[in-house]
């Protein structure tokens, strides 16, 4: 089975039949005012989906108290939790941030989910809302429930006991930050900045808006999480799902900068540039700088605590479901940090670097896990020029389902702050309104001997004052003060720490190089003082604070540091600045630290080298011939960067990128290194021909190799030589030709070959060769439009293992004369109709042949359960549950049978679905959901995707990838497919029903059933 699991978390589910009122709460938390587009049909028919399914909030369960839910938590000995706001003033926060005041700002969620005044047109494959109009923008904007408090410890008794709105009635607000003359609002699709230059905490006007253009069609993953940096930028994040076409309404000469799905942000408050800072990683909603300047962030999937940004790099994502990176070239990616298998998720963090809890939490990672009501304290550790985590111990924990952790933040008295959704449920996808808008807490982590202090209101002290305070040992009073320094400092002010700079260490260095910048008097001298610092951290950040004028200035100490620097971080930041750097300057760069073998292990430095180099290859500073004889004996150019550059210069395939391509070939000496190349140029044409080949780079190509590399031969056969398909034939039908070998050529003919190499693909796969070539040959012949190899696999079908039936079902649904043959065979009893699944019968049905549907529904009639029958099989199976106990030890049989092939339970299993370990197994009613109707909604990578090719063929399978020029499918059964995009007619289009069948219970006994949920919710 294919189970599903929720996009953010999987929250409670209760088997009800009754429908929720479509309605959202006010101020008093009454839920009188109803949704505007409840009375859209395409909403209405999204909630008739979900009728009789369940309800994904647990009303079973009570909500606790305040001080129940405090007494409920269980802790370490050393510290204690306290509530230090709660409802009312507090309702489904969401952020939460402090001020030079101390007093704590809070974004109060409350129109969440659905922005008011639009309607939804449609839902699309990924539950992602589609509306009737762009939302205008305050102060025009339609009024939503949404708004931002403050809250303000008045007489340092460690309570809040004061509390204000700064502005209300917002329409899906995600986080509110003071700073620089006013308060910056992430109001999607806008960042709004309201002036208040007296700090009365009242807006001086209307909201000025800085960017538009993000997007808002999911609301649980749409930009947030503003805060300032440590160079004076403005950063956010944008979540996984929406994606955003960002223009700076304030610089209209800068173009819009689109981006598809998660990211780090950063936007200039007072040049008003705006960038993508690194690019991909999980449902990103936090970002958290370390007292190094580190960027980090949590992730919405398990076995990590978060990812760790540096500027301008590219990380994993879900390549399907959000969209390829924005450069087609990357050719690679970083993943989360290290982290021991743990279930998932923590999707915000803070790195804690105060001295008010104990020594123990000193430089860890503290990380909510909302999906299992903990929070938990992770070891940071080094891993190169990167960090990997271990978890330690949990700082807090509740059996109390209603505690839902979303935010967490270091106060200014060196306290975490832990931001309580609080209501059962946190999943977004059912579109009924059962949310509990009447309950919110903010948590405290504090030390069992708290004495709780009056906040210094920062704004009150001197330059000199604030630079004292750069000393504190808490990082928050540090951030603080150098914000409080930017915005009122007196440069004069810079001239001790210029002077002290050279000789200052630890972390007051890098607070002075800090203030010295946020007092903007970062010039050439400093900058050169900064690149030759004995720490360095300060050396880091002398590079990253560069201008290009003074990265050109100082380029020869640049070329230096990239030689000889040690220190990894350093080599990290010089890669991400080399990228940013234009002309042969930041080339250099790149070039010398792409030469040092004893980076080559670093889990960062080689990509970002790549990367750097990339970003110049278009430039005419980059002479190939010389880049190759350089770079061809070293780790980083071997194995990294010059197999890549010769992929791009073959995707890219104008026609001096091509000549440019033979140069970079010819000029290669070392053979193992020129079949790398070879190998990465098959990689830019894969499931492609080659349509026009320079006679320079074909002579390049021949001269290359001995004859036996599989690259060149294949590189050949995709620019139509036939001397070289005839050797590639018969290399595939040569038993004795390595298997490797023969499954790419068998998978490279069915993409170029000719009639004669259908015919040898028919014969192999007709043949009694293993099983893998028989079903990658069956597999290759889908691209041939011929009646007579359906016919032919057809033939020998009833005889096949069920590997080799199961290709040939997809081989024969592809078309529609082909699925014509199928259903005569099925007619004749020579098919069981069993064979045909679901997915594979709704691609038929796609083929607008009507004789072909006809046929279909005499033989299956209905292909997919009714909600009405889903809701009966639900019924029956939670009466059978909840009257009677089963055995797990039977239900693990049956769990190895029917779940087993496709997810792991206790580290046993296949890996084709989610492992359903790390998920709350014990909610009855999630599970049973989850089983019953797993298509209520697919986990993004387990969504199938359907493709329709001009030649009349519909695909389906997952998405492995995609890039400008193919996508490719990939099922569990069968070889991946590469389909250039030139050949798609429609697609790829996600699939919103579940590969795994539906009424899964349907053909089980009651004692079977109770025997299956025994094992499924049992214990490790």
């Amino acid at each position: 089975m294919m189970h599903r699991s929720l996009s953010i978390v999987v929250a409670q589910v209760i088997l009800l039949t009754s429908t929720a009122s479509w309605a959202w709460g006010q101020e008093d938390g009454s839920k009188a005012k109803s949704l505007d587009a409840a009375n859209n049909e395409a909403v209405r028919e999204h909630i008739r989906n979900f009728e009789g399914r369940g309800q994904t909030a647990d009303f079973s369960v009570p909500a606790l108290t305040p001080k129940q839910a405090q007494q409920a938590f269980v802790t370490p000995d050393d510290v204690t939790v306290k509530a230090a706001l709660t409802e009312p003033e507090v309702r489904q926060p969401v952020c939460i941030n402090f001020d030079e005041r101390g007093r704590m700002w809070v974004v109060q969620y409350l129109q969440y989910p659905f922005p008011a005044g639009l309607k939804i047109v449609k839902y699309d494959e990924h539950l992602r809302a589609v509306f009737d109009k762009v939302p205008p923008a305050p102060p025009h904007h339609d009024r939503g429930a949404d708004k931002i408090t403050i809250h303000e410890d008045t007489d340092g008794d460690g309570s809040f006991d004061k509390h204000k709105t700064f502005v209300d009635g917002l329409n899906i607000a995600t986080s509110a930050l003071p700073g620089r003359g006013g308060v910056w609002v992430m109001n999607p699709p806008y960042l709004l900045f309201y002036p208040d230059e007296n700090h009365d905490d009242a807006p001086d006007g209307d909201p000025e808006v800085h960017l538009s253009g993000f997007g808002l069609e999911d609301t649980h993953a749409v930009a947030n999480s503003l805060t300032w940096g440590p160079d004076g930028w403005l950063y956010g994040a944008q979540g996984s799902t929406c994606w955003a076409t960002v223009n700076v309404l304030k610089n209209p000469s800068q173009p819009p900068v689109h981006f598809k799905g998660q990211a780090i942000w950063r936007y200039h408050v007072e040049s008003h540039q705006f960038e993508i800072f690194a690019e991909g990683g999980g449902n990103t909603f936090a970002v958290e700088f370390d007292a190094k300047g580190r960027l980090y962030s949590g992730h919405n999937g398990g076995n990590t605590r978060g990812f760790h940004y540096v500027e301008g790099g590219y990380y994993q994502k879900s390549w399907g479901k959000h969209g390829a990176l924005t450069n087609p070239h990357a050719y690679g990616y970083f993943p989360a940090m290290k982290h021991a298998p743990v279930e998932r998720f923590s999707h915000t963090l803070v790195k804690y670097e105060s001295d008010t809890l104990p020594t123990r939490y000193h430089e860890h990672l503290i990380a909510p896990v909302p999906l299992h009501n903990y929070v938990a304290v992770s070891q940071m550790s080094p891993d190169g020029s990167t960090w990997q985590t271990k978890d330690q111990f949990h700082a807090m924990a509740t059996d109390d389902i209603w505690f839902r952790p979303v935010d967490i933040k270091v106060g200014p008295d060196g306290c975490v702050y832990v931001a309580d959704w609080c209501d059962t449920r946190l999943t977004h996808v059912d579109p009924r309104d059962t949310w509990d808008r009447a309950r919110g807490r903010i948590w405290r982590i504090q030390p069992n001997d708290y004495a709780p202090r009056k906040p210094v209101n920062l704004r009150e002290l001197s330059t000199k004052q604030l630079i004292e305070k750069l000393a504190s040992p808490d990082k928050l009073t540090r951030q603080l003060a150098q914000r409080m320094l930017r915005e009122k400092g007196n440069p004069a002010e810079a001239n001790e720490l210029i002077e002290k700079l050279p000789e200052t260490e630890g972390q007051l260095a890098l607070e002075t190089l800090w203030a010295i910048h946020a007092l903007d008097r970062f010039d050439i001298e400093v900058a050169q003082a900064a690149l030759v610092h004995h720490d360095p951290y300060v050396r880091l950040w002398g590079i990253r604070l560069l201008s290009k004028d003074q990265a050109q200035a100082l380029s020869e100490r640049l070329f230096s540091l990239a030689s000889s620097e040690s220190h990894p971080e350093v080599c990290s930041q010089l890669a991400s600045t080399a990228k940013r750097i234009p002309g042969p300057v930041g080339l250099e760069i790149a070039q010398r630290l792409a030469s040092r073998n004893e980076l080559a292990s670093d889990p960062h430095i080689p990509l970002l080298t790549w990367w750097a180099i990339e970003t110049h290859a278009d430039d005419s500073s980059l002479a190939v011939k010389d880049l190759a004889r350089s770079l061809s004996s070293t780790q980083i150019g071997g194995q990294i960067v010059l197999p890549r550059l010769a992929q791009r210069l073959a995707a890219v395939a104008d026609n001096g990128s091509l000549l440019r391509l033979a140069q970079l070939i010819q000029a290669t000496d070392d053979a193992a290194l020129r079949t790398k190349l070879l190998e990465a140029v098959d990689e830019a044409f894969s499931g492609r021909k080659i349509d026009r080949l320079p006679e320079e780079l074909r002579e390049a190509i021949v001269a290359s190799a001995s004859g036996s590399s599989s690259a060149q031969l294949a590189l050949l056969v995709r620019a139509g030589q036939n001397q070289a398909e005839q050797t590639a034939i018969a290399m595939i039908t040569n038993e004795k030709t390595p298997s490797k070998e023969r499954l790419k050529f068998i998978q490279l003919l069915g993409q170029v070959g000719s009639k004669e190499a259908q015919n040898s693909l028919l014969k192999l796969a007709t043949s009694t060769s293993p099983e893998a070539i028989r079903i990658a040959a069956i597999s290759s012949l889908g691209t041939f439009d011929e009646p007579n190899i359906a016919r032919e696999l057809l033939a020998c079908y009833p005889e096949e293992p069920a590997s080799i039936q199961s290709a040939i079902i997809d081989n024969v649904t592809a078309r529609p004369v082909a699925a014509h043959q199928l259903l005569d065979a099925i007619e004749a009893k020579r098919v069981s109709q069993q064979a045909v699944s679901v997915d594979l019968l709704e691609n038929l049905k796609l083929h607008g042949d009507k004789r072909l549907n006809d046929r279909i529904a005499k033989l299956w009639g209905a292909t997919r359960a009714t909600p009405a029958q889903l809701a009966l099989q639900l019924e029956q199976a939670a009466t059978l549950l909840k009257t009677g106990d089963g055995t797990a030890a039977e239900g693990k049989q049956l769990f190895t049978k029917r779940c087993g092939t496709c997810h792991k339970l206790h580290g046993e299993g296949a890996d084709i679905g989610p492992d359903l370990t790390g998920y709350e197994r014990t909610n009855l009613d999630f599970m049973l959901l989850s089983i019953v109707d797993p298509s209520a909604a697919i986990r993004e990578e387990y969504t199938n995707y359907r493709v329709l090719t001009v030649d009349g063929r519909v695909l389906s399978g997952f998405l492995k990838n995609q890039d400008d020029k193919t996508i490719t499918l990939q099922n569990a059964d069968n070889p991946a497919l590469v389909i250039p995009r030139d050949e798609i007619e429609a697609g790829p289009l996600a699939i919103d029903k579940s590969l795994m069948p539906d009424r899964l219970l349907e053909d089980l006994s009651a004692t079977q059933i109770r025997d299956l949920f025994a094992y499924l919710q049992s214990a490790k």
